[in-house]
């Protein structure tokens, strides 16, 4: 298995899955904090890569958000994987998450051009969440960085400014509304 998350670790191809909190109780498990918006992808069962190796989850309970992982059995042990991330692939998150009508990962949607009235204004480099709200960090297209515009912006990710994701082309195209406004006042 590890093998194929190094090849995936070079392919580019890993999601965040969680980070690992504190160690609670003395069998050897731990709070889990999710990264993600799908819950569903912590399964029994599921190995996951991490910064040491990989970890199999024996369980876990969403209500509590604590974990078991087979390789750990001690509190001793629990205490040495304290803030590891969990990653899994991008293949198998698209496997085990269905997403609705209109939802994309994260990772689908970084590397889309931001496209206003026909007019680039640049491309998704990263999303980052303040809040509970989600929000595309954009590099400014060269063009409009020429004109003095700041090199990079958000925009919130939310009906106002996102009318559309068109998922058809690659890289995806997102038009917008109201983010140059935001571009100019950055």
């Amino acid at each position: 298995m590890q093998k194929e998350w190094k090849e995936s670790l070079a392919k580019n191809d890993l999601v965040s899955v969680a980070k690992i909190g504190r160690s609670v109780g003395f069998k050897g498990e731990v709070l889990l904090h999710l990264l993600s918006d799908f819950p569903e992808s912590l399964q029994k069962g599921n190995t996951y890569f991490s910064q040491i190796g990989d970890l199999t989850l024996e369980y876990y309970h969403a209500k509590s958000s604590v974990a078991k992982f087979v390789q750990i059995n001690s509190k001793e042990s629990a205490k040495q994987i304290t803030n590891l991330i969990l990653y899994t692939t991008k293949s198998q998150s698209k496997e085990q998450c269905k997403l609705q009508e209109n939802e994309f990962f994260w990772f689908d949607i970084i590397g889309s051009k931001i496209v206003e009235k026909g007019e680039v204004l640049g491309g998704v480099y990263e999303i980052e969440r303040f809040c509970g709200q989600d929000f595309l960090s954009v590099q400014t297209d060269a063009s409009l960085v020429a004109q003095k515009l700041p090199k990079t912006f958000l925009i919130p990710y939310t009906a106002r400014y996102i009318l559309e994701v068109d998922s058809m082309q690659n890289p995806k195209v997102i038009q917008t509304q109201f983010c140059k406004e935001i571009l100019e006042n950055s």
